[in-house]
């Protein structure tokens, strides 16, 4: 889902002051990616030239998933540890701000599982047979509030409710969990799910079934018709880029970028990365009020 953050003037002034390719930051409108078995986080240019890489400490994760920025400019990253989970808030300086830790939900069970969305109230990590929520700002907080056959993905909605995907059927839910609808439609094996709300789009990805493998799907929102299909080997998470794009995932090869149409328009790097998403590009009003203030500074001094 295309994401609307509204972020601080300080927040803009440090991203703007890191804005130097080669090295590791965030960058308004640079793509990231994770891979599975690893903890390395990389940032690419528009281009999807590779920038810079961050890599997590051993102590604090076995291997990073899903990844998300928050309203708060902070990096949200599913790290897997052991038999459990946390989420790390992570800043641009690569600094975990915070840990949200959750020992009992076994995400190491599948290379799929640990897609995550951050709003301004809470975090959700799909993975194992449920979605468990984070109260932002207490790690202790962990709770489980949806299940279901291998939950895979979880995007949040305009309306504040969040799709839930599982192996087999696509869930519109409450932020507490109550089923509000089911998606209409034959799905196997959901990897990844993403709804445009400007077009009633909603994209799927799926291992599929014999004569229909490995598909990157464009559904209406409503019905669940499919509108429009491809072939995209293995493919995994998603994300609605700002310029309305699509970015997808894979275990197998290089994540792809495709136009609602379902063309492919470009690729990030060479080797493949399962989980990605992109820093949004501050609103116009935003970047007004950073110019203001920097007159304001100015005169000041």
């Amino acid at each position: 889902m295309r994401r609307t953050w509204y972020i601080s003037i300080s927040l803009v002034v440090a991203v703007i002051a890191q804005t130097a390719y080669g090295t590791f930051g965030y960058d308004p409108g640079n793509y990231y990616s994770a891979n599975y078995f690893s903890r390395t986080i990389t940032e690419y240019n528009p281009s999807g030239g590779v920038v810079g890489s961050f890599t997590v400490p051993a102590a604090q994760a076995d291997e990073i998933r899903g990844i998300a920025f928050g309203p708060d400019g902070l990096l949200y990253a599913t790290a897997v540890r052991g038999s459990g989970f946390a989420v790390l808030a992570i800043d641009s300086s690569g600094a975990v701000r915070q840990t949200y830790a959750q020992s009992s939900v076994y995400l190491a069970g599948n290379i799929s599982y640990g897609k995550i969305a951050v709003d301004n109230q809470h975090i959700y990590v799909a993975g194992a047979h449920q979605v468990t929520r984070f109260d932002k700002g207490n790690p202790s907080s962990g709770v489980s509030i949806y299940q279901n056959n291998q939950l895979f993905d979880v995007d949040l909605l305009p309306n504040g409710n969040l799709l839930a995907a599982s192996a087999y059927e696509i869930h519109e839910i409450t932020p507490t969990g109550t089923s509000v609808r089911s998606i209409p439609g034959y799905f196997v094996d959901i990897r990844g799910v993403e709804y445009d709300p400007t077009s009633n789009n909603l994209f799927v990805t799926e291992l599929g079934y014999t004569g229909y493998y490995d598909q990157l799907m464009r559904l209406d929102g409503t019905t669940g018709a499919v509108k429009a299909s491809t072939y995209f080997w293995y493919g995994d998470d998603m994300f609605l880029t700002d310029s309305g794009n699509l970015l997808v995932g894979s275990r197998t090869q290089a994540a792809s970028i495709f136009s609602q149409a379902l063309n492919k328009v470009g690729t990030l790097g060479t080797g493949d990365q399962m989980f990605v998403t992109e820093y949004p590009v501050p609103e116009p009003a935003t970047l007004l009020l950073l110019g203001l203030g920097g007159v304001v500074l100015r005169r000041k001094h």
